[in-house]
């Protein structure tokens, strides 16, 4: 069964990065581990070991992702997106780590000037529970 963590993200930071402990029965030798973040179903952005946008500590057993700005930008404000870590090893793909990813905060100086307010029903992530557009 994946390990539940949460998570929290200050949006319009580059720092400090996210870090997860990976438990000891969790192999990391010959694994590929894989960050997915996503909000209700939609994928926000996608990191990984094999390609270095994740950094695997192996002595420590740590996760780490160096994220910029826009990334952290990416996150929606509140509790609403989800991500997960899969592990890689030959043929195995399993997750091992999953749980929200709270956007906190954004009113950063530099951030984007606002949209004009309108309710956008458009959108397919808007729903009786969260509105992902501007109200």
């Amino acid at each position: 069964m994946p390990l539940r963590v949460d998570m929290s993200i200050w949006r319009g930071n580059s720092a400090p990065p996210l870090v997860w402990a990976l438990p000891d029965d969790i192999p990391i030798t010959g694994s590929d581990f894989f960050l997915t973040i996503g909000v209700s179903g939609s994928v926000l952005l996608s990191r990984d070991t094999a390609s270095g946008t994740l950094t695997l500590n192996s002595a420590l057993r740590q996760l780490e992702w160096d994220y910029s700005a826009a990334e952290s930008r990416l996150i929606p404000e509140g509790q609403i997106a989800r991500y997960e870590i899969e592990r890689h090893a030959g043929s195995v793909e399993i997750t091992e780590i999953y749980g929200p990813l709270t956007g906190l905060g954004g009113l950063n100086p530099d951030a984007s000037p606002g949209m004009p307010a309108e309710l956008d029903f458009s959108n397919p992530d808007n729903s009786g529970q969260q509105m992902m557009g501007w109200a």
